[in-house]
């Protein structure tokens, strides 16, 4: 055996191809051992160093896996019993758990089912396989009853699994080998093992059995010679190599050859030799890196950001003319670039090649496997009827993708759900023809869903029968066809793959469920676990592309320029955490107890290894690069602030100084653009801070004079109109508009001009345009609000009338108005437990309808009386405005009360609304002062004088409290009374007897001892104060009026505070394109003014109404 070592600056690869050449010319073959995670780049760059930079295949030299090595020798022979995947496995041990009984497995039995544990066992198993150990060594880590639950498992485990052809392939081969079945194919062979720092147990016993058999095994390591003679090794950069050479040395004849580079003196080789200080703690003082040429920190705002600076970095080094594929991007999260980076590289044009299996996650056959399971499980839920259907694989010749969006916008306005809704027949043409072809009963999809129980081989038929008559093997057929046809052969790929692993997964349930009895939704739930984490490993292309990967995968000398994101102190050093059914304490008592063992056996310690490994990955990163190394971290990551990590604090402690990366700028020129399509999508930003004060570092000039030319060609002016998207305008409507719109007097709701001055340009979509959401014909608001306000009126008037019982009445009026809500309460399940929540809600406020009418101080005059309506028994509200137009408001009085000879108004709510004088004063809480208007307008109808005496809401609602919040139980009726109360508010000069007769029913606010309000109580106002909001209000209806006859419509939402209230619950943010942070500016300011202030104001605009009325 033959040992290659050199620092880890010295091109390893380059020895060892040298020494498989030497070999190659004396007449042996070679077999060049590398890592899984690079056979492929490897092999690539194997064969480019023997022919000359050619990437062609050699006759006597093959790059191969350790694991792969039976393969060459047993090509021929074939198993009579079946095969099993990964997948296959995960079947069997379903399949184990499930025949185990729960006596035999106690702490599992509630287990058996959960794919993540079954996830646990595969897993395990497959460790304890690569470690040599059996599930008696289970027993050795503690004899406790989890572990001998394990070993029960495995052992019944491996007796389902000799039906099948999954024995360990590379321990039959090292049999083979031990018997000299293979010696003399194997004498003229020469291992040559590049890229490992370690072995496994499994690999580790086939190099020895391999070791007297072949020509030579040559290993390459990369470690010094100083750490070679260290006595102590712990934390060394070199630790693992070093372990390794020391055990092959114990156990070999082991030539050790030096190949020491000495004379290299670069930044990377330095900043090397500097880490290997550190680690064996011979750092100095006077250890510094006093140059770092091609070395860079760069600290960025976020992530994002990250990423731009690289794809702009990349542009700049193809201007000099850089190739793609001297470039490397390393990533520090892998999953959480896998959209991010992808998506910004291609904006600007950098093609790239992602080192990792391909997902296949999002293809539209594992969503349909997926849709499946969850229609059954969720019993036919809209939405995954939906996600099925949308797939496109699912269909019929009948059918087109707008049949689809009618059978969703059907279903979505009349609430289907439940597969009985399903089952009835649909109004809609298109929607009914989508629902018995593909939905219905009869379907495809029922006929698979409602089967029943029965054997795997007949799910096996079900499954086919639904693939072909649902179209779904002709859909992937075509989908595969026309990526083909256009030559977008990676999606082709993808195609085929899914389809191939779809029916891998059915040929292995089949052969481990053939025979078992299983419903629809174990049968489902199988198939999707098998399918889901789907994957394929995507061949390096030849290519000129960036190469991208994880910076765990990274090797010495990878390429010219690396750039390493992503680097926080999560991700880099990575954290392995043991997640399996072993403990970390478990498994060190193995290895303790096996240590004194004659046979190769060993199980992975994680927090060692890792502690182990993260060292000589980061020195391995830091020598990635021969020009050029970029280590990047953002310090916002996933919306948390990153703090740096300890390998690259390491190398600011010792010179390093990181380059802060900003985002978007006026400071950099040249460096900001990366390409056209980048260039473009920064516009905006560039031009907003153009807009901002000069500052004297920014190259103002520059953009100024590129905005000058851009802004001259023609192609150019519709980017800039968008760039100039954060300029909110005001629209101005022509005349023409303003005619067709508005052609003779305005009619308009209360609410709608509340929207009006929450924001305009709101009230003008709404109410003037009339884009309205989407509308259900189902129990919603609208309904709900109906049906309290019938069930109230009717008991009111009815109790008046009748002088009948109330409770009683009650009970009659809700059977009455229940039977015409019948067909909404009875759909479903939810739509009656919604009737009896209302029901609740209806009882528990009609307590305070019931003290109402037992109060002889409250007279109900009218109820649900409309004004604006055609045949409104009310007069119409009404306010002049030009060109001879008045504006004429309706709205509804829930209840007209008369106390105390006067007029007020009572409006029901579903939520907690309160009367703000504040908002009454800003024209967003109109309805009061209208109602109030309306009654002193029309006092001659209820023969009434014009005083008005208030208004109140009352919240319709069933209150909860917490106990915790009580000190006794006695508390509860008091704090259920006062929750109850009407609020509102009311005229002075009837305080104290409000407060003697209807402190029970109304909530008043504090009184002093005398009986009269406190100062500070907002909920009365003098007669002239009313008058003065009353008279603002119509100022406020006239104003607006005016404002949309004249066609100037402003998107100004209403801003207090800085918090945009204008854009709550608003429909319309992506048409009017506000945004907070950029057009706060633009909103309308409310400047919040005391009580005292705001009567001062109305007082004021009274006095001038009145002058301008004399």
């Amino acid at each position: 055996m033959k040992i290659i070592h050199t620092d880890i600056y010295g091109d390893l690869t380059s020895f060892l191809v040298d020494e498989a050449r030497e070999h190659l010319s004396h007449g042996r073959k070679i077999f060049y051992i590398v890592p899984s995670s690079l056979s492929f780049e490897k092999e690539k760059e194997i064969l480019t160093r023997f022919n000359a930079g050619k990437d062609t295949a050699l006759f006597d030299l093959t790059v191969t896996r350790l694991k792969q090595l039976p393969w060459y020798f047993d090509k021929g022979v074939e198993s009579v019993r079946p095969s099993l995947s990964n997948v296959g496995i995960a079947m069997l041990m379903r399949q184990t758990l499930k025949h185990l009984s729960d006596a035999a497995i106690p702490t599992y039995r509630f287990m058996r089912d959960k794919q993540g544990f079954i996830d646990q066992l595969v897993a395990l198993y497959t460790e304890l396989t690569q470690s040599n150990l059996t599930s008696e060594d289970l027993l050795l880590a503690q004899n406790t009853p989890k572990n001998k639950e394990i070993k029960t498992i495995f052992d019944a485990f491996e007796a389902e699994l000799g039906a099948f052809s999954n024995d360990n392939k590379l321990q039959q081969f090292i049999d083979k080998v031990v018997d000299d079945r293979f010696t003399s194919d194997l004498q003229d062979y020469v291992l040559v093992i590049d890229g490992y720092s370690r072995f496994s147990a499994e690999e580790m016993t086939l190099i020895d059995v391999l070791s007297t058999r072949v020509s030579e095994i040559v290993i390459g390591v990369y470690t010094s010679n100083k750490a070679l003679s260290a006595t102590f090794l712990e934390g060394n950069v070199y630790q693992q190599s070093v372990e390794l050479i020391r055990n092959l040395q114990e156990n070999y004849l082991v030539d050790l050859i030096d190949k020491t580079v000495n004379q290299v003196d670069t930044t990377f080789t330095n900043l090397s030799r500097l880490m290997e200080k550190e680690s064996d703690f011979t750092i100095s003082d006077d250890d510094k890196l006093s140059t770092h040429e091609g070395l860079e920190i760069w600290q960025v705002v976020n992530h994002k950001e990250e990423i731009e600076h690289v794809a702009k970095q990349i542009r700049q080094l193809l201007e000099q003319g850089i190739k793609y594929q001297e470039i490397l991007v390393l990533l520090g999260d892998v999953a959480g670039d896998a959209i991010l980076l992808p998506e910004i590289f291609k904006t600007y044009q950098i093609p790239f090649f992602y080192a990792k299996e391909k997902a296949m996650k999002d293809h539209p056959l594992i969503v349909l496997i997926e849709s499946l399971l969850k229609i059954k499980t969720n019993h036919f839920q809209l939405s995954d009827v939906l996600n099925l259907l949308k797939t496109q694989l699912y269909t019929s010749d009948e059918i087109s993708l707008q049949d689809i969006y009618s059978f969703e916008y059907y279903s979505l306005q009349h609430n289907i759900r439940g597969r009985r809704q399903f089952e009835q027949t649909f109004e809609g043409k298109n929607a009914e023809k989508v629902r018995s072809l593909l939905v219905g009963k009869g379907s495809p999809l029922q006929v698979l869903l409602t089967s029943k129980a029965q054997k795997g081989q007949k799910w096996l038929e079900k499954i086919q029968t639904f693939l072909e008559n649902g179209q779904v093997k002709s859909q992937i057929e075509q989908l595969y066809f026309r990526d083909e046809a256009t030559n977008n052969f990676e999606k082709s790929s993808e195609h085929l793959e899914v389809w191939k692993h779809l029916m891998n997964v059915l040929e292995e349930f089949t052969a481990v469920f053939g025979l078992e009895t299983l419903s629809s939704t174990d049968f489902l739930e199988i198939i999707s676990a098998g399918i889901k984490n789907a994957a394929y490993r995507l061949v390096p292309s030849n290519v000129d592309v960036v190469q991208v990967k994880s910076y765990e995968l990274v090797e010495p000398r990878s390429a010219r320029y690396v750039f390493a994101i992503g680097l926080t102190q999560s991700n880099f050093p990575k954290q392995t955490q043991n997640l399996s059914l072993l403990s970390d304490e478990e498994r060190a008592s193995i290895n303790e107890k096996l240590a004194e063992s004659d046979q190769v056996k060993f199980i992975d310690e994680p927090a060692f290894i890792n502690h182990k490994k993260n060292s000589f990955t980061a020195l391995q990163l830091f020598n990635a690069a021969t020009e050029k190394l970029v280590l990047s971290t953002p310090q916002i990551y996933e919306n948390e602030q990153s703090e740096l990590s300890q390998y690259l604090q390491f190398l600011v402690d010792y010179g390093v100084k990181p380059t802060v990366k900003y985002g978007v700028n006026l400071v950099d020129s040249v460096s900001q653009i990366g390409n056209y399509a980048g260039l473009l999508s920064n516009l905006g930003a560039i031009e907003r801070q153009l807009t901002l004060p000069d500052q004297p570092e920014t190259n103002r000039s520059f953009w100024l004079s590129l905005f000058r030319i851009m802004s001259k060609q023609e192609d150019y002016r519709g980017v800039f109109s968008a760039a100039n998207a954060d300029h909110l305008q005001v629209r101005q409507l022509d005349e023409q508009v303003i005619s067709a719109l508005y052609p003779s007097h305005l009619n308009a709701s209360v609410s709608s001009f509340e929207n009006f001055y929450n924001c305009e340009y709101q009230y003008f979509l709404n109410n003037t345009l009339h884009v309205h959401e989407f509308e259900k014909i189902d129990l919603d608001a609208r309904i709900s609000g109906s049906y309290f306000h019938e069930v109230f009126e009717k008991v009111m008037r009815d109790t008046l009338t009748s002088k009948a019982d109330f409770q009683y009445v009650l009970t009659r009026s809700l059977q009455e108005v229940d039977s015409k809500y019948q067909a909404f309460f009875t759909r479903d399940a939810t739509s009656a437990y919604t009737w009896k929540k209302l029901q609740e809600i209806i009882r528990q406020t009609a307590t305070m309808l019931e003290k109402t009418v037992g109060n002889a101080g409250v007279n109900s005059l009218a109820f649900e009386q409309g004004f604006g309506f055609e045949g409104s028994t009310l007069d119409t509200y009404q306010v002049v405005l030009q060109d001879k137009k008045t504006l004429n408001i309706r709205g509804m009085i829930d209840r007209v009360d008369q106390i105390f000879g006067t007029l007020g108004a009572v409006d029901y709510k579903s939520g907690d609304k309160r009367f703000d004088l504040q908002a009454a004063y800003d024209g967003t809480s109109l309805q009061f002062l209208t109602y109030l208007d309306i009654l002193r307008q029309n006092t001659r109808k209820f023969e009434n004088s014009e005083n008005i005496w208030g208004a109140l809401y009352l919240h319709l609602q069933n209150p909860t409290h917490a106990l915790k919040d009580l000190k006794t139980l006695d508390e509860l009726p008091t704090a259920l009374k006062n929750e109850m109360k009407y609020t509102g508010f009311f005229t002075d000069t009837l305080a104290s007897h409000l407060k003697d007769n209807f402190d029970d029913l109304f909530d008043l606010g504090q009184f002093k001892k005398d009986g009269e309000p406190y100062a500070s109580n907002q909920n009365f106002y003098t007669g002239s104060e009313i008058s003065g909001m009353i008279a603002h209000n119509e100022t406020l209806y006239k104003n607006a009026g005016e404002k949309l006859l004249a066609g100037t419509i402003n998107i100004n939402p209403t801003v207090v505070k800085h918090d945009v209230r204008g854009c709550q619950f608003c429909k319309f943010k992506s048409i009017c394109g506000f945004e907070s942070d950029v057009h706060m500016g633009y909103g309308r300011q409310i400047q919040l003014k005391t009580k005292d202030e705001i009567k001062e104001a109305l007082q004021a605009e009274l006095v001038e109404i009145k002058k301008g009325d004399e």
